[in-house]
């Protein structure tokens, strides 16, 4: 019999789906006795019936959105989904962004200390060749006693890739 405290450790994954239905669904089918949480950069966005927008619904996930609501004209390119476990808790920081390219997440577990998760999409702002996401990134303060991952696509080319 589990103890009060016990928790079992958290798996991560983080993956870019080109924003394609089809991967999303496979992902979220083939992973759900492998991971807890599901980091996704340009995840599928569209129309899921009745005229309503939203992301991939797979069974035992909930999907975690950058921003609520999603503006009309606009696409996240980072979410995440958790799996149902009642040993964690997962919560939006919008205090800390509010941003469809980048989102932050508080991932709680007792008696464990909370961890702040970063997925980023690193995009240039207005095609401004100076301005990317990972610059309103850097400009993010975090809460000190908390140990931050960073995760995502940063969108660095380079010829030897």
């Amino acid at each position: 019999m589990r103890g009060r405290n016990h928790t079992s450790p958290i798996r991560i994954i983080q993956l870019n789906t080109n924003r394609r239905n089809i991967v999303c669904h496979a992902l979220l089918n083939s992973t759900t006795r492998d991971f807890d949480i599901v980091l996704l950069t340009e995840p599928w966005f569209g129309n899921i019936g009745n005229n309503q927008r939203g992301p991939v619904a797979g069974p035992g996930w909930t999907p975690i959105l950058p921003l609520q609501p999603i503006p009309d004209n606009t696409t996240p390119r980072v979410m995440a989904y958790v799996r149902r476990r009642n040993d964690f808790t997962v919560m939006l920081r919008s205090d800390l962004a509010s941003d469809a390219d980048l989102q932050i997440l508080q991932i709680d577990q007792p008696p464990h200390m909370p961890i702040i998760v970063a997925n980023v999409y690193n995009q240039r702002a207005n095609n401004d060749p100076q301005s990317w996401t990972f610059d309103r990134f850097a400009n993010i303060t975090f809460p000190a006693n908390l140990p931050v991952v960073i995760s995502g696509d940063w969108n660095l080319h380079h010829p030897l890739w």
